[in-house]
């Protein structure tokens, strides 16, 4: 076999597809923040509801996105990289929400860049649990059921099944 075939990693072009999927999912993103943008303007030291909407959308959309990919779709190599880090990574913005903040709070709102942070934060984390049990169609577990749960972190395989007790993989502690 060839140096670049299976027997040793993937095709010498497949890190740079995976680089012009994650671009091309992040112009789409960012052009969807652009469009939210310009939907919900704000008032200069009012609630900057088009950050706080992009980011709890996009925090519920990753949750969805990552659970299906790692969890219940077949393994693929270009689907979490376009939509998870693509498209959630330019649609969703921490540096605007710490900017919006520090602005209100320059601006005497102490109060409000506080509650837009807190607001934010747990938003953020609610939506994301929604999305993930969105995508395993229901909020917990059943009664005597403990599944395998993948982590969403681990890029090196495809099977989402390799560290799965019983397949050949380690047992998750």
């Amino acid at each position: 076999m060839s140096p670049t075939g299976p027997a040793h990693g993937p095709p010498a072009s497949e890190p740079l597809l995976r680089v012009v999927a994650i671009a091309l999912g992040g112009a789409l993103g960012t052009l969807a923040r652009y469009g939210a943008d310009r939907a919900l303007v704000p008032r200069p030291s009012g609630v900057p509801w088009a950050t706080f909407t992009v980011n709890v959308a996009g925090s519920l959309l990753l949750g969805l996105i990552v659970t299906l990919v790692v969890e219940r779709w077949p393994p693929t190599r270009f689907v979490r990289p376009f939509a998870a880090i693509g498209f959630c990574g330019g649609f969703t913005t921490f540096s605007t929400l710490a900017v919006e903040t520090a602005q209100r709070a320059q601006h005497g709102r102490v109060g409000l860049a506080a509650g837009y942070v807190a607001a934010s934060l747990v938003a953020g984390v609610v939506a994301a649990f929604v999305g993930m049990a969105l995508a395993r169609g229901r909020l917990f577990p059943l009664p005597g059921q403990r599944r395998f749960v993948p982590d969403p972190d681990d890029l090196g395989g495809l099977d989402p099944h390799a560290a799965e007790p019983g397949r050949g993989g380690e047992t998750p502690s």
